[in-house]
């Protein structure tokens, strides 16, 4: 937790980290809300809220944070190898 004195001042020293894996903000005006949840740069952003996110909702950080995503489709496709096959007759 650190001061600031503006909205701005707060999303610019809390960006300048290496990591962005979450970041959390508690406030009850919705524009602020709305400036921050825009401003961070973080896999995920959670408003006035402390619980864990769902099994079902991607989740990730960005910069280098975490080692990509997990959870939801999302999440599931980060852990895939696509490899095209062709041919002709059959193979195996």
């Amino acid at each position: 937790v650190a001061p600031f004195d503006t909205i701005e001042e707060a999303i610019d020293e809390a960006n300048a980290t290496e990591y962005g894996l979450a970041a959390y903000l508690f406030t009850g005006a919705a524009d602020t809300q709305q400036r921050l949840v825009s401003g961070l740069s973080a896999g995920a952003v959670s408003v006035n809220y402390l619980k864990g996110v769902s099994a079902d909702a991607p989740y990730g950080g960005v910069k280098q944070s975490g080692y990509g995503y997990e959870g939801g489709e999302q999440g599931v496709r980060s852990f895939q190898i696509l490899k095209m096959v062709n041919g002709l007759g059959s193979f195996g």
